[in-house]
Order: structure tokens, then C-alpha cells, then sequence
């Protein structure tokens, strides 16, 4: 599903002759920002690649027209289409055409796409022959834009679910004038399926809902004044009218209707669709956000649908920042242009989480929070839990957090702030669970002060205290010994001493290896995590301690 085009905005509202860009395209695209920066101007290059109307290219900069440029890696079919084999002369060197074309193999061209459709070389990164400019340019018309047959499906930033009357059309706009009626035709009228709704939309909203509040029953019912309004009943028979409760529910309901109940209405199939949601956190409290999100992440993943997704939400961040389908697109706005950059490294993550404004009280959100050491920790306790409990998921049902370790080279934040602020927060969310490395060269060795004071603080209850000198002297000796024949070509005779560090524990088991664990801790822990499954898991009281931290996620969550 990765669309492997760089896009560039050029000369549109905020962004000028520098432009945007999206470096490619994957299933989930978070576009974040603050408010005004002009996360919407990248949803409308989303709609205008997709349905081509002239009015984008009608909103200039500076009396300069909007262009939209694609760099597409050519493919040796689209070569072929432009320099066929029985074409030869006309001043391109070689047997015929197609042998001269096949140099352009893998070579990025750009083209700007056009309001109708058209598409016009720009350029591409190799020399040629001037009298091969001709076919050359045809190439663009070879080559498929991002979305070819894509729907284009959106809900705005500002929008609400009123009673309505009656009109004739099934449809609802991005600002959810119309849903209400388009809820009551489906519900009231025989050509329609009414367990759409009162069914499956009512189960699916209850899923990302609940714990808060379940609804038993959804309805619509004509008001006095010719009104439609949409009720919910919950289990105990109370009828509560949409129009009087809060938004976050018409916000869940608008995203559903969208998911679930359009393309069976428009008769498509759910991968067609390229939906844009701007802003889907307003006024929806963090857990819900988190729940909306997961549910989201799930449907992209079970449907191959694409999503954009605008946000000035740092939720978002836990919810897709480490997702393999997800990337992040980071909007600026100088006071006097934008500009807007795929995040590719802890840096930019840092300056999104600055321009947020991100506290470290933000953890109080948190349904619950592991405070591990560092970043190795983190990817081996997220394996571990997922192999005996899959259903827990970071960043929905807990989140993780760094206490501390010489961490600046692997994190996008401050070390004073982790001093000054994250240490004293260990007891802020009433929800913490502790990971701390014993440290000791010997099993009689004492835990030391400031570890012994965080586990009389926290209670023994909710601190794991490894029983060997670091958190890596759980992992078997079997998924070492995989992990270093099949990733780094070493044999090695590897045995897990529980005293002794990781690193040397691998030296130890052959003098030849001249890999060094700790310089790149999370880079291997990555690996690691590969060779990890359920009969490794049974090593020192790794799995007991595990047990002991999934019952209280799923405490912190019911």
C-alpha cells in the first residue's frame, strides 16, 4: 500500500515557491501542526490529486498559480510505452528505441500535474539526447498518479449532527449537514437495510466508546416541527436526544458513517476510499481520542483504506509515531509562509512536541504508565507483552515512559527536563508500574538506594526489579544465538549469564564478534525482538513478572 511518489505543493495559500512535500505515501498520513500552520491545504492536495478541480489551482501566492509536482521512479513498462523496441533513428542512438529508454530505469521524473488531469514533464535525473525529449515527454502520460479510481471522502474541522427534515438524496456533507437524514432513510425507508445502522454501526460505536458510556438502541424520531432527530437509549431505557449531548459522540458517529455506512450506500468497496479527517480530538477526551485512533489504525489495516488525518493532538504521536503504516507530517508556519516535512528522526519528533507545547503533566492522561530505563527496555517489554496478551496495545490501552540513562543520544527530549520534571512525576498518574535493572554483579548484591526508595514509594505491587543484572539478561540464549547467525553472520557458542551485561556475555561466546550491544542498544533491541516467541519467555521470573504487569494494564483499563 506504500505509494513510493514524492509530492510537492507549490505556491498554494500559506505554502510559496518553497513549498511542501510528502516524501511518499503510506496507509495512515498524521498531518500535525498548530492551528493556522495549513495542515488543511495539504488535505485539499490530497482531494485535488484526486478529483482534479480547477478551483485549487485558482488559489495562488503572490500572483503565481499553484502547481503540484510528482517524482515517480520510472518502471521498465512504462519505459516500453514511450521507447518501443520496433521504433528506431530519428537521432536516438542504439539498436531501437527501447534500448536506448531502458538507461531511465529507476530514474526519479517529475511531472506537474494539471486541473485537467493532464499531466507535463518537468524533468528527469538523467542526461539524454535532445531528440529523445519527445518521447520522453510522453512518459507522464504513462505514468499513473497517486490514487487513480480513489474516492475522496472527508469530515472538516468544524461540524456538528443537527435534526434536519426531510430531503430527498442520500448523502451528508464533510461538516455533517445531512447525516441525520441520512441516518432516518436508512432506518425508515424499505429499500434500505436499517440494521446498517441500528446493528452494526450502534456495535462498532459502542467498541470505541465503552468504557464510557453503551448504548442499547439508536433511533430517529420526527419532532413536532417536522424535525428528524437522532436518539441513543442506554441500558437502562434512558432516551437521550443527540442534539443535547456532547460532540465527542457526534464526532465518532460522523467517522462511522463514513467507515462503515458510505460505501455500502455508494456500492464500493472499502480499499477504494482516501478518507481525510481534520482534526477528530476536538473536545474528545484523550482515552476516546486513543480508542478512536486504534479503531482507525485497525480499519486502514483490515480494509487497505488510506487515511490523512490533521491534528494538533500530541495522542496522535503515541498512536501512530511508531506504527510501520504510518508517517508523520510535520506543518510550520513562520508568520509569513509554511512549510511542511516528513518526520524522519527524533529531532523533528522533538520540534513537533515544541511546537505543541507538550508538558510532562501530559502523562496524567495516561489510561497507566511503564516507566522503563530507555528505549531497548521499551521495544523488548512491548514484544513481550504482545506475545502473551496481543489485545494490549501502547499507546491505547498504556503508555510507555523513559526515567532515566544517558539517553539524549535516543530521545527527542531535554535530559534536564527528564531530571527536573519526569522523576518526581513517578508517583503523578496514580496508574504507574516501575521496570528497574537490578545492576548487581552478584545476586547478594544490594539494591541501591534510589532503587529500594522508588520501590517502598510506588509499593512492591507495582515495581519489577529484574532478577538478573539488566532487563536483557531475560532473553533466552536461543534467540541470541538466532540473532546473531541470521542478522550479523556470527556462530556462537552464546550463554546468558544473569550477572553479567549483554554485551559481554556476547564477546564471551566468541572472540571474533566484534559487535558492540550497547552503542546501538536500540537499533539491536529492534533486531532482537525478531527471535523472540513464547518458549523464550520462560526464563528467571520473567514470565511471572509479566502476568503480574498485564493484569494491571488491564486493570487500569476497565
Amino acid at each position: 500500500m506504500i505509494i513510493d511518489n514524492k509530492i510537492i505543493l507549490k505556491n498554494y495559500k500559506c505554502f510559496d515557491s518553497t513549498g511542501g512535500e510528502m516524501e511518499k505515501i503510506l496507509p495512515i498520513t498524521v498531518v500535525i501542526g498548530k492551528n493556522n500552520s495549513g495542515k488543511s491545504s495539504m488535505i485539499d492536495l490530497v482531494q485535488f490529486i484526486i478529483q482534479k478541480h480547477k478551483s485549487f489551482l485558482e488559489t495562488g501566492r503572490d500572483n503565481t498559480k499553484p502547481s503540484v509536482l510528482i517524482e515517480h521512479k520510472l518502471k521498465i513498462e512504462e519505459i516500453y510505452s514511450a521507447f518501443p523496441d520496433n521504433t528506431r533513428g530519428g537521432g536516438i542512438p542504439g539498436e531501437n528505441f527501447f534500448e536506448y529508454g531502458k538507461r531511465f530505469l529507476d530514474c526519479i521524473y517529475t511531472y506537474q500535474l494539471e486541473g485537467n488531469g493532464k499531466k507535463t514533464f518537468v524533468k528527469i535525473d538523467a542526461e539524454f539526447v535532445p531528440e529523445a525529449r519527445t518521447p520522453i515527454e510522453k512518459l507522464a502520460n504513462a505514468i499513473k498518479e497517486p490514487f487513480v479510481g480513489k474516492t475522496f471522502c472527508n469530515i472538516s474541522a468544524e461540524r456538528d449532527v443537527n435534526p434536519e427534515t426531510s430531503k430527498e438524496g442520500i448523502d451528508f456533507q464533510p461538516n455533517g449537514v445531512g447525516a441525520t437524514n441520512f441516518i432516518q432513510q436508512i432506518i425508515n425507508r424499505t429499500n434500505r437495510d436499517s440494521r446498517l445502522v441500528e446493528q452494526e454501526l450502534l456495535a462498532e460505536l459502542n467498541a470505541i466508546v465503552n468504557p464510557d458510556i453503551k448504548f442499547s438502541r439508536i433511533l430517529v424520531q420526527l419532532r413536532e416541527n417536522d424535525y428528524w432527530e437522532l436518539f441513543f437509549e442506554d441500558s437502562n431505557n434512558n432516551r437521550i436526544a443527540l442534539s443535547k449531548m456532547g460532540s465527542g459522540v457526534k464526532t465518532v458517529l460522523l467517522v462511522l458513517l463514513n467507515l462503515i455506512i458510505r460505501p455500502v450506500i455508494e456500492s464500493k468497496n472499502r480499499d477504494s476510499y482516501v478518507f481525510a479527517f481534520e482534526e477528530l480530538e476536538n473536545n474528545l477526551h484523550p482515552s476516546l481520542q486513543r480508542r478512536l485512533y486504534n479503531y482507525i489504525k485497525e480499519y486502514s489495516e483490515n480494509h487497505s483504506a488510506y487515511f490523512f488525518l490533521t491534528t494538533h493532538s500530541n495522542v496522535v504521536i503515541d498512536a501512530f509515531g511508531t506504527n510501520e503504516n504510518a508517517q508523520i507530517i510535520h506543518v510550520i508556519n513562520d508568520g509569513n509562509r509554511s512549510t511542511a516535512t516528513t518526520i524522519l528522526s527524533y529531532t523533528g519528533t522533538k520540534q513537533i512536541l515544541n511546537d505543541l507545547g507538550i508538558k510532562a503533566s501530559d502523562i496524567l492522561q495516561s489510561n497507566g504508565v511503564i516507566w522503563v530505563e530507555g528505549p531497548s527496555d521499551r521495544n523488548y517489554l512491548n514484544k513481550w507483552i504482545n506475545i502473551l496478551s496481543p489485545n494490549l496495545k501502547e499507546g491505547l490501552h498504556y503508555s510507555i515512559m523513559f526515567y532515566g540513562g544517558r539517553l539524549l543520544s535516543n530521545l527527542s527530549f531535554d535530559f534536564v527536563w527528564f531530571n527536573c520534571e519526569v522523576i518526581p512525576l513517578l508517583k503523578i498518574n496514580k496508574n504507574a508500574f516501575v521496570v528497574i535493572d537490578r545492576d548487581g554483579k552478584t545476586m547478594s548484591t544490594a539494591i541501591n538506594e534510589t532503587k529500594s526508595r522508588i520501590n517502598q514509594e510506588i509499593g512492591e505491587e507495582n515495581c519489577w526489579i529484574t532478577k538478573g543484572r539488566e532487563i536483557e539478561n531475560y532473553l533466552s540464549d536461543k534467540t541470541i544465538t538466532n540473532w546473531l547467525k541470521e542478522k550479523h553472520g556470527y556462530d556462537s557458542n552464546f550463554e546468558n549469564e544473569k550477572n553479567i551485561k549483554l554485551e559481554e556475555n556476547i564477546t564471551n561466546s566468541n572472540d571474533k564478534i566484534k559487535l558492540r550491544y550497547n552503542l546501538g542498544k536500540t537499533i539491536y533491541s529492534s533486531e532482537i525482538t525478531e527471535h523472540i516467541d513464547l518458549e523464550s519467555i520462560d526464563k528467571l521470573d520473567l514470565k511471572e513478572n509479566l502476568l503480574r504487569l498485564i493484569e494491571k494494564i488491564n486493570t487500569w483499563n476497565e
